[in-house]
């Protein structure tokens, strides 16, 4: 039996694939074709009118500390974050995971428990140097961040930790002398620019692996904050990749949050205004989208412009109820 595609066109795709694309198709789980309006108005298939609207990849919240005062699940869903990744004590991810949807994909880190991932404060890292499992460490202080790099200056241990996709949760700003440290690591590194001013540039050029705890809200607010709001800002296009596919490269998924045939067909339809390219210099930052230079366009971050708002969310090519005002 042949799949029905979802066609989805007359708005604006942001894909590897195509940066100029306004059309979309899933069919089945996955992205089959990404492309131009004219070719999608002769397609077999469900056709839905975007009517201007953006369709991006899943955010990611790659940091969500449970403390057992946490979000609705469901809520995240609705903000157009279809992935996070937990940790804390094991009953908190454990009611998390007994709220959370089927939409919503969830890796969790429970402390206090066996299990392939488990999470840890930094204090304990030194006892579990020699664990095989995926460890991600909280480090809340200048302290705790110089005794895990102490840790993980050991070649052995840094082998494993890369080779077991270890992480590091920095609840502190990151001190600019850590910078070439935590990038030799190898491993992933998830931070909020939002809670905490961060090297984000120095941090990137250095080669480390950066994703984002996000604004469970508004998730765009974390974008906006690595553009604008901290020390060393990125571009908008950086700052959106640490919010979708640079969460997936933690969990070693290179393939996971882009819109290109093949691809996982996950992804959200967002009401926005203007689409321009930004970047952290104010000099810049107002650019207009140049079809010279083939980057994608993301919508308007500066703080008097108006955020996206979820119209409809699609995990694995099925379009899945959200409660938020549009409700798929």
């Amino acid at each position: 039996m042949t799949e029905t595609a979802s066609i989805l066109s007359r708005g604006d795709v942001y894909s590897s694939a195509d940066p100029f694309a306004t059309a979309i198709a899933f069919t089945g789980p996955a992205v089959s074709w990404v492309g131009e309006d004219e070719a999608a108005a002769v397609a077999d298939g469900l056709q839905i009118d975007l009517d201007g609207d953006l369709v991006a990849p899943g955010f990611v919240h790659a940091g969500l500390r449970l403390t057992g005062d946490d979000p609705d699940p469901a809520a995240l869903l609705a903000a157009g974050i279809t992935s996070v990744h937990v940790l804390g004590e094991s009953a908190h991810v454990d009611a998390f995971l007994a709220a959370a949807p089927a939409a919503l994909a969830v890796t969790a880190y429970p402390r206090g428990a066996d299990g392939e991932r488990a999470s840890l404060p930094a204090a304990d890292l030194a006892a579990h140097a020699q664990d095989d499992r995926a460890l991600y460490v909280t480090i809340a202080d200048a302290d705790q961040l110089a005794a895990a790099l102490e840790v993980l200056a050991d070649p052995q241990v840094r082998t494993r930790s890369q080779r077991r996709l270890w992480r590091l949760h920095l609840d502190l700003p990151v001190p600019a002398d850590a910078v070439e440290s935590l990038a030799a690591t190898g491993v992933g590194l998830t931070l909020d620019p939002a809670r905490h001013a961060q090297p984000l540039a120095p941090l990137l050029s250095a080669g480390a692996q950066v994703s984002f705890a996000l604004d469970t809200a508004q998730p765009w607010e974390t974008v906006a904050a690595a553009v604008y709001r901290t020390e060393a800002g990125i571009s908008a296009r950086a700052a959106f990749n640490a919010a979708t596919r640079f969460g997936f490269r933690a969990l070693g998924r290179h393939e996971g949050g882009v819109l290109a045939p093949g691809a996982e067909a996950t992804a959200v339809r967002w009401r926005v205004g203007e689409l321009v390219v930004q970047v952290a210099d104010e000099r810049l930052a107002a650019w207009s989208t140049d079809p010279r230079s083939g980057t994608p366009g993301l919508p308007d971050l500066a703080d008097d412009a108006p955020r996206p708002e979820v119209a409809q969310v699609w995990v694995r090519g099925e379009q899945v109820a959200t409660g938020a005002s549009g409700t798929a």
